[in-house]
């Protein structure tokens, strides 16, 4: 009986290792936008590091696989692009899906939920913007958004005009009326405090999910390289460890942490 459960034992120690030793001695690099992008990565003000719900996720991932991660802010094309090329940058740590990305990248698991939003001024707009559907969006002059990101989601027949270098600048766009509204997921626009210590006009900022995508939040996801091997692999582990991490109830806690949608 010792020696079956010794050769069970050993058997079970040999897969680990083999399941991992892909990562000894790496350094896995993700990436995100710039200024960050709260609550899945942002610095914080005090130790100047940089946490968030994705660093959590990565961290405990590969927690004793052997790998280093380490993480960047670039402008959001810069990490998208270097991420496609698998050299500079392995990992985006928070992306929605679309058709074209679909072709173009590797999709981990999904990670988390959010909810699409927009934002307007209560003072501009006391009584809102009464936005029951797409087509309610018509009825403004500028609906902005950031550079480089991805508004299909919101069904809009309209243009949005993605100029945004950073959210204060968006905001600040808002308040001066060069823009109408501003859309922007619902839990990043509540953790924006976290990137700024005086945040302007955050107080003058409403918003509401969009009602037609209430029950039907989006699913957020690790992006890498396509046709690469390496990082196919790196994928199906994060894959697997999540799934760990969900039915020990790791994953909830860090969702719970960060404010976020649990299933």
């Amino acid at each position: 009986m010792k020696i079956y459960l010794l050769s069970l034992f050993l058997l079970f120690s040999s897969t680990v290792f083999a399941e991992n030793s892909f990562l000894k001695n790496k350094t896995i690099v993700g990436c995100e936008n710039e200024e960050g992008y709260p609550p899945f990565i942002y610095r914080n003000k005090t130790s100047g590091e940089l946490e968030g719900y994705s660093v959590d996720i990565l961290n405990l991932v590969f927690k004793g696989s052997g790998a280093q991660v380490n993480y960047r802010l670039l402008p959001w094309k810069r990490c998208m692009s270097y991420m496609s090329e698998g050299k500079l940058i392995d990992i985006v740590l928070a992306a929605a899906s679309t058709k074209e990305r679909r072709e173009r990248y590797l999709f981990s698991n999904s990670f988390s939920k959010v909810h699409l939003a927009y934002f307007y001024d209560r003072e501009r707009y006391p009584e809102g913007l009464n936005i029951r559907k797409p087509s309610d969006f018509n009825r403004f002059y500028e609906v902005c958004g950031m550079l480089g990101f991805v508004y299909g989601g919101y069904g809009l027949s309209r243009e949005v005009k993605k100029s945004g270098r950073g959210f204060q600048q968006l905001i600040r766009r808002v308040v001066h009326k060069r823009c109408d509204t501003i859309l922007v997921r619902y839990e990043v626009f509540k953790n924006l405090p976290k990137l700024y210590s005086n945040i302007e006009f955050f107080d003058r900022m409403k918003g509401e999910i969009i009602p037609w995508r209430k029950d039907n939040p989006i699913n957020f996801y690790f992006l890498a390289r396509k046709d690469s091997a390496y990082h196919k692999h790196l994928l199906d582990f994060i894959n697997k460890r999540m799934k760990q991490m969900k039915k020990t109830g790791e994953l909830k806690i860090i969702k719970e942490k960060y404010g976020l949608f649990s299933d």
